[in-house]
C-alpha cells in the first residue's frame, strides 16, 4: 500500500527526507517539493496498482509484488525507461534507479512516518483517504460562511 500524505498537516521540515536517507544508506527515496512557497509534498512512490515503470523495465529490476512496486538493484542496467514511465516523477536515478521501498526490511514500517512530527503521513492509505473524503463531504454540504 502506499503512504497517505496529508498535506495540510506537512510542516516541510524534511524529517522525513532524513530518516529515508539514514535508513537507506544516504541514498533517500523521498523527496519534499514546494509549492510556490504555500504548501510541502512530500513526493514517493504510489506503488500504483498498474506501475508503469515495471511494464517497462525490461530486465524485471521493478516489478509487483503484492501491492508494492519492488526493486532488484542488482538486476538494474540505468537504462533510465523507469523514470520516464512513471507519471509522478518519483523513481530516481543516477547509475542505477531507485524509489520507495516502504522501508521493506525495516520493523515498525517505513522510516518517513515513524519520524513526521506533524503526523502528516500514515501507513493507513485506505482509512485515511476514507477520512479525507468524510471531511470533504461535510465542508460540502456545510451552509456558505460556515467552512
Amino acid at each position: 500500500m502506499p503512504v497517505y500524505i496529508d498535506i495540510n498537516r506537512c510542516i516541510g521540515c524534511r524529517t522525513c527526507e532524513a530518516a529515508c536517507q539514514m535508513e537507506h544508506g544516504g541514498r533517500g527515496h523521498i523527496n519534499v517539493q514546494y509549492v510556490e512557497d504555500l504548501v510541502a509534498v512530500p513526493i514517493f512512490c504510489h506503488h500504483c496498482e498498474e506501475a508503469f515503470c515495471a511494464t517497462v523495465c525490461f530486465t524485471g529490476a521493478l516489478h509487483k509484488e503484492g501491492e508494492t512496486t519492488a526493486f532488484d538493484a542488482e538486476k538494474c542496467t540505468g537504462c533510465g525507461l523507469c523514470i520516464y514511465a512513471c507519471p509522478f516523477g518519483v523513481v530516481w536515478a543516477d547509475r542505477t534507479a531507485h524509489k520507495c521501498d516502504l522501508c521493506r526490511e525495516r520493523k515498525g514500517g517505513p522510516a518517513c512516518i515513524s519520524v513526521c512530527p506533524a503526523k502528516a503521513l500514515s501507513e493507513n492509505f485506505d482509512l485515511e483517504v476514507s477520512r479525507a473524503r468524510s471531511r470533504a463531504a461535510r465542508a460540502a454540504a456545510a451552509p456558505r460562511g460556515v467552512r
